[in-house]
């Protein structure tokens, strides 16, 4: 999957999503997304790292934590900002980016 085209699906599921670049490679940043948390919906920025980041496959940033969600929630500067993630591991980067979101969102649920 090219940047560009896994950008293309993600704005079906945010049309505001942007590919942001980073050293090690693409990130898209999909702002002011709704995702289910704990049964109710929450409004949060989301960085996703479509490729392997910090030792991780692929990794999915928010704004903030959602700390009875997930495990050892940690804090991440990136693009000039803070950014909260959770240990969640082994989603390959082989997937489609929008099943790569979605398989990090279900975490939260």
């Amino acid at each position: 999957m090219t940047p560009q085209s896994g950008l293309a699906a993600l704005r079906r599921v945010n049309r505001r999503a942007e590919l942001w670049d980073d050293v090690g490679g693409p990130l898209v940043f999909l702002p002011a997304m709704k995702v289910v948390h704990g049964g109710k919906v929450a409004t949060v920025d989301c960085l996703l790292a479509p490729r392997a980041h910090s030792s991780y496959t692929t990794r999915l940033f928010l704004s903030q934590p959602f700390s009875d969600r997930g495990k050892n929630w940690t804090v991440h500067q990136i693009m000039g900002r803070a950014w909260h993630t959770m240990s969640y591991q082994n989603v390959p980067a082989s997937l489609p980016w929008t099943e790569i979101l979605a398989n990090h969102l279900a975490v939260l649920r």
